[in-house]
């Protein structure tokens, strides 16, 4: 399989920081790469957010897992995004998910599916 394109990690602004500049709370997505699938660098810090950006159809997106401490595994599979609408998933915990390299695996079903990856501290 040729290597999978990697998503951008975005960081969170806190509340306690100085007031934000134009465009530094903006999140920027990125459309699934159908053909390749898609990966980000796991920290265990990390929120995704998907976004079906198709108005007139459902699409769905899938998230890798990796056998945990006991063998099991446990995708998420081909989960659907309503039209015009978003997921979110709090990447919280490493055991079960984090690839040898050290990402998270993701696909997209349709390029209306997009993917934005925030990191809070």
């Amino acid at each position: 399989m040729p290597a999978r394109t990697v998503l951008a990690i975005q960081q969170l602004r806190a509340l306690n920081q100085a007031a934000p500049t134009p465009g530094q709370l903006d999140i920027t997505f990125t459309a699934a790469d159908v053909a390749n699938g898609n990966a980000f660098p796991f920290s265990g810090r990390e929120v995704l957010l998907v976004q079906n950006a198709d108005g007139a159809a459902a699409h769905h997106f899938t998230v890798s897992s990796v056998a945990d401490g006991l063998g099991r595994t446990g995708d998420i599979t081909a989960y659907t995004v309503a039209l015009s609408g978003f997921s979110a998933i709090d990447a919280n915990t490493l055991q079960g998910w984090l690839e040898g390299d050290g990402n998270i695996y993701l696909s997209g079903d349709n390029a209306s599916i997009k993917f934005a990856v925030l990191r809070h501290s």
